[in-house]
């Protein structure tokens, strides 16, 4: 834990920095993988790329950059953008934990989660699945917990969807170390393909 970072998401709360908050909070927990994953993340070219509104619906109709958006306006969310301040100063965090709430809603999109409860423990299932790192399965068991409390008479679909985003997580290749932000222009189709995901989710 580092409550210096846990004292500049409080700043940058107040400053209504979205992107910033959720990287300095998971910095703050110096989320690192299992196995090789940091230094698979670590290699990619753009691990923490910058992705507004406008230019991912830009992107072709169809494509999975311009269906993100789509969800994004939909669900009345903006994506998370980093400061280039922040970008320097956890330049040397463990990308999986700032890399994951940037990539968070393109999970949804790819998997076909709402954005209920239940399409939350569904997305968190998946990243279980997956096995990205302690820390995440800790979430997703929480997660599983805590909405069954939440919404106890929609248990049935809230285990369907738990099943469904588990067999799509063991399914799949490591969805988070894939260029994801190389595929913007790609038929959401294609990039479910590439990612060994049902095209039809």
């Amino acid at each position: 834990m580092r409550p210096r970072y846990l004292l500049k998401a409080v700043h940058h709360a107040l400053m209504g920095n979205a992107g910033d908050v959720a990287a300095y909070k998971a910095a703050a927990l110096a989320t690192s993988g299992y196995g090789d994953l940091d230094s698979r993340l670590a290699a990619l070219e753009s691990p923490l790329p910058a992705m507004t509104l406008d230019e991912l619906l830009s992107r072709p109709a169809g494509s999975f950059g311009y269906v993100l958006a789509r969800f994004f306006q939909n669900n009345h969310i903006q994506p998370l953008t980093l400061s280039d301040d922040t970008r320097t100063e956890l330049q040397n965090s463990p990308v999986l934990a700032i890399r994951y709430p940037l990539f968070h809603d393109a999970f949804h999109v790819l998997l076909g989660f709402d954005t209920s409860l239940a399409g939350e423990l569904g997305v968190w299932s998946f990243v279980a699945a997956q096995r990205y790192s302690p820390a995440f399965d800790r979430a997703a068991f929480v997660g599983r917990w805590v909405t069954r409390l939440v919404i106890p008479w929609q248990w049935k679909r809230l285990k369907d969807f738990e099943m469904k985003g588990r067999e799509l997580g063991e399914r799949a290749v490591c969805v988070i170390a894939e260029p994801l932000e190389e595929f913007w222009d790609l038929s959401l189709e294609e990039v479910r393909i590439r990612l060994e995901l049902p095209v039809e989710v």
